[in-house]
């Protein structure tokens, strides 16, 4: 038993603090992993454990406030931060290869900004958390699916890794398209929350084709370089990427037939019913 802690407090050390980029390990909340960890594991058992015992019997919670402003800081955050992306990464630097981009380990403006960048990403998928803890506190907790905590859970757990191990370079384009449809996910989030869901109700459906159509286009975005075989990008990250593309897409895909196919059919019911009540 000595023996597997030993080996275990080694190679932890040895992977998250010799190993690790040393740039970004002042930042707050990008030092030890087992914080991160820890809000993770909060989260879970909040989420799926302690948060629908706590509401069992009581009334949902008034958030309706603090989700319109949760939402316009989403809304202008991803949207801030995509435009620096775009604005620094294919405007400024103009070297970007989508076929493959090394990550630039070095302390000059451009290595640092892909840090700071890489940073901010990571602590929006941290706030992506609080999603969850709105549906909890509304007693929507069939909201909380296993697609949707998979993706916050784990996308906090990865973003950290990435900040740690590979900020930038060819996973910069993961950071662009999920900005971007962040900014517009929770503009609409914004509006159904002023009241607005009659008028923007169709949004849904091409708001998570467009989520479809981010992960087909990452998936092949990280299996590109894996095909060519000579990208100076860490492999493991470039197949993580890949894998976790394809996995997440047939989360959302199924997602889409079960919701969108069931609706068609009721909007198609009803037509048929109102023609139906026209004719007689």
């Amino acid at each position: 038993m000595a023996t597997f802690v030993s080996f275990v407090t080694k190679n932890y050390n040895d992977l998250f603090f010799k190993r690790r980029d040393e740039r970004s390990v002042h930042l707050p909340l990008a030092g030890s992993p087992l914080f991160i960890i820890g809000i993770v594991c909060t989260y879970l058992c909040f989420v799926l454990q302690y948060g629908p015992r706590h509401m069992l019997n009581r009334k949902p919670y008034n958030v309706l406030n603090m989700i319109k402003i949760y939402n316009l800081i989403q809304m202008i955050a991803n949207i801030t931060l995509f435009l620096h992306i775009c604005y620094n990464v294919f405007l400024l630097y103009d070297n970007f290869s989508f076929r493959c981009q090394p990550i630039d380990y070095s302390i000059s403006r451009v290595g640092m900004d892909e840090v700071y960048f890489s940073y901010a990403y990571f602590l929006l998928k941290l706030l992506d958390l609080a999603d969850t803890v709105f549906f909890v506190l509304r007693k929507k907790q069939s909201h909380v699916s296993f697609l949707h905590v998979y993706h916050h859970s784990f996308m906090v757990l990865t973003t950290y890794c990435a900040l740690v191990f590979v900020p930038g370079g060819h996973v910069l384009l993961l950071g662009l398209w999920n900005t971007l449809v962040h900014a517009i996910m929770y503009f609409y989030y914004f509006l159904s929350s002023l009241g607005a869901q009659n008028h923007s109700i169709w949004w849904k459906k091409y708001l998570t084709r467009l989520q479809l159509i981010q992960f087909i286009h990452l998936a092949f975005h990280f299996g590109r370089p894996l095909l060519s075989g000579n990208c100076n990008f860490p492999k493991f990250w470039l197949w993580y990427g890949f894998l976790q593309a394809i996995f997440v897409l047939g989360l959302f895909l199924d997602f889409y037939i079960k919701t969108y196919n069931k609706t068609d059919k009721s909007i198609t019911s009803q037509r048929h019913c109102e023609k139906k009540r026209k004719i007689e």
